[in-house]
């Protein structure tokens, strides 16, 4: 039981790990960013606000174009444009486009403007005079101004804003902003504020003004006949309102998804936990049952990727390995000066002394693809299955009931193996004995919640530009991460072995530890070479043929060369059909005809 809940937990850090490095591979995909942008206005009597933007860009790699869309809605309009870039060469052009000016600036290191700007900072002065920004109330002016507007390509690291006035006394202001660390001031005349990690959009500025401080009657300015300061008050309450609700919403939001994260430890509680057993042996130096090697993979093989009762590919492996410890495929002699040098060289025939009807149907299988290969000589060339697996397989009719050559792919035929396996000793009422899968289930159900929830709720803080709406965001962004831990969890984790079936697994797995474990077969070997090659055997059902030969390799006398399972491991035509039998699989997915 404590295995099954490390495996959960190591199954979220490794989700965790993958899905950071994912997002931050695309987050450094960019050529340039804006570490920072200092912005100057300058309110003058006539009601026209002078700006001076200065950007300052750092390359990371060779660019020689960046872009400024300035925002510009009617009535307000913008003159006098000048673009300055100190320490670089550049060239720009403006472009009038709905609502906005929209300029494109080139950037170059020599003065021929022939070598773009390449791994260093630039600065980019913009500087324009806005008309009819200002609005004349009857009682004050108001000036409403996007200090970081969303005409800007990327996130700002740091906003240095000054708004220069005639004089600060009576001037009331309010920002709307994501930023909690923003920050003003006053200095003389001049209101100065600060931002960090600004996204474009999410910083205005609403100031009133005394009128004082304007020409009695400024041609720069839209005129309203109404009072602003009740509405300002009004608006500053009404947005600060806002503000604690969705604080407190998002907040709630935030813990509820929080709690959510904890469902999969609920499931596992409630579903996951193993029954306990009387069974305490550490290891099993014998065959805990006498299942079908394919059967042993199903229930006790790999964790990953598959759900229990399903065979995989080892379980293929280990079917084919059976048949030549069986000798219902018959291996001829291999010698040690050839073994690993033509694979030509290793040949198979199918035994006919051996009543094949005897087999079970998923073993008929194995033996019926073998015979595909079959030559005129009666004999099967390794290497000739190799080249073949890997285009398609062609079935003569002359074999079962084909009346005319048929092509199929090899995913077919191991399909084929896996439907014949299932349907004849590991249907529903079968794996009912062993395991209970209604865990898994409802996992998998919360899984796939889980990713959609976690999808919307982390661009919260993208919609909508208040603080508190980052907790949403990094709280459905950990319910992503758990969701998706979930969704690729092994079935084993969430779902639950019956008493039986925890017996049968933990039995499996200890004798896989004892023919892994090299001290102790060292001092306690199995009896005879004979069992060595059905273990062998065994041990390619559960995945661990390569640990198992090695070992055996080391305590074998030389002069002993094995059985027929160890030599054609050894001889390298496990691993070579393995490759065959894989490639078939990954390079098959559709079936042709000929």
């Amino acid at each position: 039981m404590e295995n099954k809940l490390c495996l959960g937990i190591i199954t979220i850090i490794i989700s965790l790990f993958l899905f950071t490095g994912i997002t931050a591979s695309f987050a450094v995909d960019r050529t340039y960013s804006i570490p920072s942008l200092g912005i100057d206005l300058f309110l003058k009597d006539d009601g026209t606000v002078h700006v001076t933007e200065t950007l300052h860009y750092s390359f990371s790699g060779t660019s020689n174009e960046i872009y400024r869309n300035i925002p510009i809605k009617d009535p307000v309009k913008l003159e006098n444009l000048k673009i300055s870039t100190p320490g670089a060469y550049s060239n720009y052009t403006v472009n009038d486009k709905v609502n906005s000016k929209y300029i494109t600036i080139d950037l170059y290191s020599n003065p021929s403007k022939t070598i773009p700007i390449s791994g260093r900072d630039v600065d980019v002065i913009i500087e324009y005079d806005l008309l009819n920004l200002v609005k004349f109330y009857n009682d004050l002016a108001q000036l409403h101004y996007d200090v970081v507007d969303g005409g800007l390509a990327d996130d700002v690291g740091q906003v240095n804003a000054r708004i220069h006035l005639e004089s600060s006394e009576g001037v009331k202001f309010v920002f709307k902003s994501q930023d909690n660390s923003l920050n003003s001031t006053w200095d003389g005349n001049t209101l100065e504020f600060t931002g960090k990690n600004v996204i474009p959009g999410r910083l205005e500025l609403m100031m009133v003004i005394p009128k004082t401080q304007f020409t009695e009657d400024p041609p720069n300015v839209v005129k309203v006949n109404q009072d602003i300061l009740p509405e300002m008050d009004k608006m500053q309450k009404e947005y600060q309102d806002m503000v604690n609700y969705k604080t407190n919403a998002y907040s709630l939001v935030a813990i509820l998804l929080l709690l959510v994260c904890f469902t999969p430890l609920i499931i596992y509680l409630i579903y996951g936990r193993d029954p306990e057993i009387d069974y305490k042996d550490e290891y099993e130096m014998d065959l805990p049952t006498d299942d079908p090697p394919a059967i042993v993979n199903a229930i006790s093989g790999n964790l990953w990727g598959k759900e229990v009762g399903e065979p995989d590919m080892d379980g293929f492996r280990a079917t084919i390995m059976d048949l030549i410890y069986r000798g219902y495929l018959v291996m001829d002699d291999i010698s040690p000066e050839n073994a690993d040098v033509n694979l030509r060289s290793i040949t198979f025939r199918i035994n006919e002394d051996k009543d094949l009807n005897e087999l079970k149907t998923f073993e008929s299988d194995i033996i019926n693809l073998f015979s595909y290969f079959e030559g005129e000589d009666g004999l099967i060339y390794l290497d000739d299955i190799k080249k073949n697996l890997n285009s398609g397989i062609v079935i003569s009719g002359n074999t079962g009931s084909l009346k005319d050559d048929e092509f199929i792919t090899f995913r077919e035929v191991y399909n084929g193996w896996k439907n014949d396996l299932i349907s004849e000793f590991l249907d529903e009422d079968a794996m009912s004995r062993v395991f209970q899968k209604r865990g898994d289930k409802y996992l998998k159900i919360f899984a796939v919640i889980a990713i959609i929830t976690g999808i919307i709720g982390a661009f919260t803080a993208v919609v909508d530009p208040l603080p508190a709406a980052r907790y949403v965001s990094y709280s459905s962004f950990i319910l992503l991460i758990v969701g998706l831990a979930s969704f690729i969890m092994p079935q084993k984790i969430a779902g639950q072995w019956t008493t039986y079936g925890e017996e049968y697994d933990a039995k499996w797995h200890n004798f896989a530890k004892y023919i892994q474990d090299f001290s102790l077969i060292k001092d306690q070997p199995p009896e005879s070479i004979e069992i060595w090659d059905k273990y062998l055997v065994y041990a390619s059902a559960l995945g661990i043929a390569s640990k198992v030969r090695k070992s055996m390799e080391m305590i074998l006398p030389p002069d002993i060369t094995g059985g027929k399972a160890y030599q054609f491991h050894s001889s390298g035509g496990y691993c070579e059909l393995s490759k065959s039998l894989d490639a078939g699989i990954a390079g098959n997915n559709q079936k042709n005809s000929r």
